[in-house]
């Protein structure tokens, strides 16, 4: 890995006696002074701090240009910064703010601010650093805004933004603090293992080729899920106080930076509720499709789309469909798959908890995890990604044999595809969490048999193995025909006239069934409303409650009163006591 000692290498080569200083600057252990090069004897004006220009810095693509800048705070802790040379243009006020920030000496006086910018400016140093802006996979290292993962003898990258990111991927305590006081707790719990799994995915996407998407944990409140979202967050980083959560509450925009500084990672978002409920579902969307929407700067060029490739694990009391329904608005079943519900309650009368391990009950195991996520977080991912750079081929083909492993023991043969594209997810979750085993200090199995059983509870909640969009579509021809069956509909020879806003007409079969006859621009645009109808249509010929016409029409020639011959969907009334999922 390149982090701090990387950057101490670099160092080593730029200390004050060997750094290469412009003229008419002198660099010593005691700070940056500003000398009249003719004299030979002067002190010189004191500038800053000793501040060490370690490395040139540039994009992949060979722009903005930056430097790599060295210095010690007052308590001689070193601090490091790929700071662009854009900030250097106007009044150099933010770089500065930056640098007082992490602990550099600054002189207050007028002079010394123009001087610092000219120092910094005006250094040439000989190595040079690439710079990513984007957290995440680049050309075979993973970049952390404070430590890149790669190989020995690679291209040096480093992280460098305009302005300060605003992250959670840090550190405190170890590995093995870590692995005492959160992981072990999660062994039998599905719901704990499963989230902590999700963590050690993001870093597999693009390596596997699986797309992005999320989870959402679904279920009353106090039950854990906010406890799973800290554990599983644990492993990424995290604060004191809000560990690694971050809120729904935000706008689309907002959540576009989030999740851009989650690229390859996971994004925990706590309580779907405080979500804008008409958005949620095109929140959803954008989130797993990974790529923000394009603006214009100032001028006539257009900005950098934000763009990520993650894992989001989502909470709250509602569930994605039940939001949106709130509003009146409509889940389609490509959002809904990329944001699977899943319910926490694990059924065990212990809330999301299937074993306390010891503790007295589920809320005091919950106080516990979510304690110990605030106090020991960070290690795990670098552990894991620190071996995933240097064991990547063998990894990579451990986790697609669990992937196929996993499709072929838990998807039916007859399921959707979407069905499909969701499993391949939870097929993910399961091959990470089993490669992050000794991490984890898991047992071979754990991470596959809990990703097995939230599967298993998705299919559960979403009531089908099928397409969710035809399901609801043939649910919405049933609730019509329930409501409007009596009142819209026409029998056939009845003599009492028209019926008001008329859909079709009706009657009973030798079977003593009845049969709907609906004409085709009623069954389109109001009985399908929203949906594809000759799909539905074909559907519900499939299962028996349309009955088709000659061959393989799904339209059947009937005379109508006052219409005549003419062509309708004739939909038999079994479907008001067929079980519509």
């Amino acid at each position: 890995t390149k982090g701090p000692d990387f950057v101490l290498k670099l160092i080593e080569s730029a200390k004050p006696a060997q750094a290469k200083v412009p003229l008419g600057f002198q660099l010593s252990e005691s700070g940056i002074y500003a000398v009249d090069p003719t004299q030979e004897k002067d002190d010189g004006t004191f500038i800053c701090s000793s501040l060490i220009i370690v490395a040139a810095t540039r994009n992949q693509d060979g722009e903005e240009w930056g430097r790599l800048l060295e210095f010690k705070d007052p308590d001689g802790l070193t601090h490091s910064w790929a700071m662009p040379m854009s900030l250097l243009s106007g009044d150099g006020n933010e770089y500065r703010s930056r640098l007082l920030s992490m602990g550099l000496t600054i002189s207050p006086s007028r002079k010394a601010r123009e001087l610092l910018t000219t120092y910094i400016q005006t250094s040439h140093p000989d190595e040079r650093v690439r710079c990513i802006s984007r957290v995440g996979w680049h050309n075979g290292a993973f970049i952390l805004p404070d430590e890149t993962f790669d190989t020995f003898g690679s291209e040096q990258i480093l992280f460098q933004t305009t302005s300060e990111p605003n992250h959670r991927l840090r550190i405190t305590g170890t590995l093995q603090d870590w692995q005492i006081n959160i992981a072990r707790y999660c062994i039998g719990n599905s719901r704990l293992v499963f989230a902590v799994s999700c963590a050690f995915a993001g870093p597999l996407l693009s390596l596997t080729g699986e797309g992005g998407g999320g989870f959402h944990y679904r279920g009353a409140s106090s039950i854990g899920k906010t406890t799973a979202q800290l554990v599983a967050g644990s492993v990424w980083g995290g604060d004191k106080s809000k560990g690694y959560l971050q809120s729904w509450r935000a706008t689309i925009n907002g959540l576009e930076s989030v999740s851009e500084i989650h690229n390859h990672g996971l994004l925990c978002l706590d309580e779907i509720g405080q979500c804008d409920a008409r958005e949620v579902g095109e929140v959803a969307y954008m989130l797993a499709n990974g790529i923000g929407k394009a603006r214009m700067s100032r001028g006539i060029t257009s900005r950098r789309r934000f763009e990520w490739d993650l894992i989001f694990l989502s909470s709250g009391e509602m569930g994605l469909s039940e939001l949106a329904e709130s509003t009146g608005k409509r889940i389609r079943g490509g959002q809904a798959v990329r944001m699977c519900d899943l319910e926490v309650d694990a059924g065990a009368g212990l809330g999301g908890f299937e074993t306390l391990h010891g503790f007295d009950s589920p809320a005091d195991l919950a106080r516990h995890l979510g304690k110990m996520s605030k106090q020991f977080y960070g290690t795990p991912i670098r552990t894991y990604l620190a071996d995933l750079v240097n064991y990547q081929e063998e990894i990579v083909v451990a986790a697609r044999n669990i992937r196929s492993s996993f499709l072929t023991e838990n998807v039916p043969s007859d399921a959707s595809s979407e069905v499909g594209r969701a499993a391949s997810r939870f097929a993910l979750v399961a091959a990470a969490g089993e490669s992050a085993s000794e991490i984890t200090g898991w047992q071979p199995g754990e991470a596959i048999n809990a990703a097995a059983k939230m599967f298993r509870v998705w299919i559960e909640g979403r009531g089908t193995k099928g397409g969710s969009d035809i399901e609801a579509a043939i649910k919405q021809v049933r609730v019509f025909l329930e409501a409007h069956g009596s009142s819209r509909f026409q029998s056939v020879g009845d003599d009492l006239g028209k019926v008001n806003n008329r859909v079709g007409f009706k009657r009973t079969n030798s079977q003593d069934q009845t049969e709907y006859l609906i004409l085709p621009e009623s069954f389109r645009k109001e009985i399908c409303s929203g949906y594809d109808a000759q799909m539905v249509a074909k559907t519900l010929a499939e299962r028996g409650y349309l009955r088709r016409g000659d061959g393989k029409n799904l339209l059947c020639r009937e005379s109508l009163p006052e219409i005549g011959r003419t062509r309708v969907y004739v939909l038999l009334s079994s479907l008001l006591n067929a079980e519509v999922n």
